[in-house]
């Protein structure tokens, strides 16, 4: 029996390894200008890590995560994203003394059992950054144009920053029942996984991919219009700064990204030439994971 690679993988062979070597000799270059230095971790955790971090709502957790017991009997999960594992690293090491702006990048794969199709393997490199230890909008903003400016180092010229606003722990709470109330008006329409999913969280229907949760996502109460006066104002000088380092941006009230970590600020990076799955980058604020996670 011929054994060939797993499906939903892919060997990166010596005539396009250029490619990716290419694209980290970019991020090397660019992201230490910025003050961000390289940080490594492992590619398995306590599942636990990623279950309250992530959320237990999310697709990630309740379907996608490669999770096993080891021969001592511990959970363990192939790193499905990373800002879990630097958040971990940054408590675990007590990398916020003394006080200060940290400011890491990490390069490598990442696993998550999806439905492979163009743009989506079980096993994928990401980039990440992650800036800690600032509750300023400054930093938002220098991520977001740090970020842009890698993609135009790269040839990437159709790209587009489209941002929001995802609240905080005081103001979405009352979103988020005004959300269900909403919601349950179009409850037969939902798919079935919105249906068994929006009471634990109203906001995953905001990410659904199915086309009918997407067309009743379009009607329902956006999240930037219920933020706090903290809150807005805080989004309102995210956008002032972008204006004044000039970069282009569009606010997209319907955007809500797939993890339940973030708060404040979030943002995606989307290309004109990839249809549906047009996101290449995306992110955000994560003010209270490291309380989470016991920091």
């Amino acid at each position: 029996m011929k054994i060939q690679s797993i499906r939903g993988v892919k060997d990166i062979l010596p005539d396009e390894i250029w490619k990716w070597q290419h694209i980290e000799s970019v991020a090397h270059n660019i992201f230490p200008r910025y003050g961000f230095r390289e940080i490594r971790f492992p590619i398995f955790e306590d599942t636990r890590l990623f279950s309250r971090s992530i959320g237990e709502a999310t697709d990630i957790v309740e379907k996608e995560m490669y999770t096993f017991d080891d021969r001592g009997g511990d959970s363990i999960t192939l790193r499905p994203e990373g800002t879990a594992s630097v958040v971990r690293a940054y408590v675990q090491h007590k990398m916020y003394n003394p006080p200060s702006v940290l400011k890491m990048f990490y390069i490598g794969p990442m696993f998550r059992y999806e439905r492979p199709q163009a743009g989506r393997l079980r096993q994928f490199n990401q980039i990440g950054v992650e800036a800690m230890g600032s509750a300023s909008p400054v930093v938002d903003v220098e991520v977001m144009t740090m970020l842009m400016e890698f993609f135009k180092a790269l040839g990437l010229t159709d790209i587009k920053l489209e941002i929001n606003s995802l609240g905080s722990q005081e103001c979405r709470p009352q979103y988020r029942e005004l959300l269900k109330i909403e919601i349950e008006k179009h409850l037969d329409q939902l798919c079935d996984n919105c249906k068994n999913r929006y009471q634990r969280n109203p906001l995953r229907v905001l990410d659904c991919k199915a086309k009918q949760c997407g067309e009743i996502a379009e009607r329902l109460p956006k999240l930037i219009d219920h933020l706090d006066k903290a809150i807005a104002e805080h989004f309102s000088e995210v956008r002032s700064l972008l204006d004044s380092a000039g970069t282009p941006y569009s606010v997209n009230p319907s955007l809500v990204r797939g993890l339940d970590y973030y708060n404040r600020t979030a943002f995606e990076v989307t290309s004109q030439n990839l249809g549906a799955q047009n996101a290449i980058c995306g992110g955000g604020r994560y003010d209270t994971l490291v309380e989470e996670l016991d920091g």
